[in-house]
């Protein structure tokens, strides 16, 4: 992975990123539903995964988020998925991005992965960024484990996120999981069974993007 330099210069990008990520915190009564207009990522919750919220504005920035049947925003422990749309950073931040033979995504990414890392206030073991593209969309994969992280998580909390570049908008897309005691999944990096892990990679590689130049109409 190529190394980003001028973080003084990309600091407006990772301002705007670290507001992509999902709270996870949301009231189920909060929010509304709406059908989102303009380029959209189309992308499948793991089955009987429910709706459990949505925000924001049909035609630019918004959040939707998924749940296992029966768990709750504030205290789920199976999973969580979170979507959101995002605007590009403005044209100036683009090019230079560009110019260092880079994708939004790919920088977005390692931003907010170094954040996390930052941000945890136990041990963190990180996944190995992984950029290149999907669906011919350019996407960036990574994640990992923080094993302490509150009374909501206290045997820890692990995601995998990807940031999309779509011609028109950013998408990112998160799942998350939290061991549900001590010794869960204790033999695995982070803390989630190969299979569970490998179907959030397979729903994360299948997306594609729908209702942007030369992208096919969404679906209803």
């Amino acid at each position: 992975m190529k190394c980003i330099p001028s973080h003084r210069l990309l600091a407006p990008l990772l301002a705007s990123v670290l507001a992509m990520l999902p709270l996870a915190g949301h009231t189920e009564a909060e929010g509304r539903l709406f059908r989102p207009l303009g380029e959209n990522l189309m992308i499948s919750p793991p089955p009987g995964w429910r709706l459990a919220y949505m925000d924001g504005d049909p035609e630019g920035n918004y959040v939707v988020d998924f749940l296992p049947p029966n768990e709750a925003h504030d205290s789920w422990r199976e999973g969580y998925m979170g979507v959101q749309r995002r605007g590009y950073p403005d044209a100036g931040l683009v090019a230079n991005i560009q110019a260092r033979n880079l994708t939004v995504a790919q920088v977005a990414l390692t931003e907010v992965m170094q954040g996390a890392q930052r941000n945890c206030p136990g041990r963190f073991v990180a996944m190995a960024q992984k950029d290149g593209s999907t669906n011919n969309i350019p996407v960036s994969v990574s994640g990992g484990f923080c094993d302490r992280t509150g009374p909501v998580a206290p045997y820890g909390e692990g995601t995998v996120l990807a940031v999309y570049q779509g011609k028109q908008q950013l998408f990112v897309v998160q799942f998350s999981w939290r061991p549900p005691t001590e010794n869960a999944f204790k033999q695995y990096p982070y803390r989630i069974s190969p299979a569970a892990l490998q179907q959030y990679l397979d729903l994360l590689n299948a997306a594609a993007l729908c209702g942007g130049p030369d992208e096919g109409k969404c679906p209803n």
